[in-house]
């Protein structure tokens, strides 16, 4: 009798540890797959994209900026590029915007200023100049109306800064009409801006956000966050997603406060750039690591879908159901199949 408690002792033992080691083991029903689409050499890395109808403006790094039609997805076309001697620039491009209402592009070299262009005189690619501050890490641009835009910097020494231009059609020159510096709780690295609510990241210090109230800026809250904070996605005035580096990535509600609704911290193991969201699909840029996917979950759940290699990612967007991942390798288009 003691002989048979004591092969079934074993027997349940063994049945446990072979219960633990199958839950560990993935669940590839779960695991979306990645298809290449598209691969572009940008000769430079592909440091950012910025989808604007078929058109694909590509930061290209030490190759400086490019347009690429997209109309035939599988075989993108090079419209025009720009190197960084025609943009009068000697650092790499690592952030581009365009205002297609009036036909303007804003890049931004490297910690330097942002740089703007003109493309509103047909195919003629004009370079304005440079303006707002030195040491910009990123920015968003909102147009106001036909002759008027604002731009909103993370200004890495100032916190964020605020500059507004007008077009006199007189001169043909847009003019500096207006600026404002707010100060920060710490030095900002990201931006991202919904409707009147804007994010700013601030690296070892999180997340600060502000609310315009017609015109007038004002700090809401600062929520401080595991890692370095470096750039933030903005679904809506409440609800964003924060990549931080080492410390992942975060969903986060507030609720228009410092009170969240529910944080929900995921992708803990890898190194977080950018992270991106369509509907539930999200595309999280991991620098080395490639590209993970994930899935988010109602309400507030984040559920791993896969780490594909791509090599290393910077940035990636969504658009028309495609990812364009900006990559060391140049620009991928893929497309997610769940």
């Amino acid at each position: 009798m003691t002989v048979i408690n004591n092969i079934m002792k074993h027997l349940t033992l063994l049945s446990i540890i072979a219960s633990i080691f199958s839950c560990m083991e993935p669940n590839t029903e779960d695991i979306w797959t990645l298809n290449k689409i598209a691969q572009v050499d940008t000769e430079g890395y592909c440091r950012d994209v910025f989808i604007s109808g078929d058109s694909l403006f590509v930061a290209a790094g030490q190759a400086g900026i490019q347009l690429w039609d997209i109309s035939t997805i599988t075989a993108p076309t090079l419209i025009w590029s720009r190197s960084l001697s025609e943009l009068g620039v000697n650092k790499e491009i690592s952030q581009v915007e365009y205002e297609p209402s009036i036909k303007q592009l804003f890049a931004l070299e490297s910690n330097e200023r942002p740089i703007h262009l003109d493309l509103s005189k047909g195919d003629t690619v004009s370079v304005v100049g440079q303006f707002s501050s030195e040491k910009t890490k990123e920015f968003r641009v909102n147009t106001n109306n036909d002759t008027s835009f604002t731009m909103y910097a993370a200004d890495n020494d100032d916190g964020l800064k605020i500059t507004t231009f007008e077009y006199d059609s007189g001169f043909g020159l847009w003019f500096n009409t207006e600026g404002d510096e707010i100060a920060s709780v710490g030095n900002p690295n990201g931006i991202d801006i919904y409707e009147n609510e804007i994010v700013l990241t601030l690296d070892q210090l999180g997340i600060e956000a502000f609310h315009n109230e017609g015109g007038t800026i004002t700090s809401s809250y600062h929520i401080d966050l595991e890692g370095n904070a470096r750039a933030v996605t903005m679904k809506n005035g409440g609800e964003f997603y924060i990549a931080c580096e080492d410390g992942g990535a975060y969903r986060l509600s507030t609720g228009f406060s410092a009170q969240w609704e529910y944080m929900v911290q995921f992708a803990k193991d890898l190194f977080v750039t950018h992270v991106t969201s369509n509907d539930h699909q999200l595309a999280v840029s991991c620098a080395s690591n490639g590209l993970g996917l994930y899935e988010a979950m109602e309400p507030s759940a984040v559920e791993e879908r896969g780490i594909h290699d791509i090599g290393y990612v910077y940035h990636s967007e969504f658009s028309n159901g495609y990812v364009f991942a900006a990559t060391r390798e140049g620009l991928q288009v893929l497309e997610i199949v769940e």
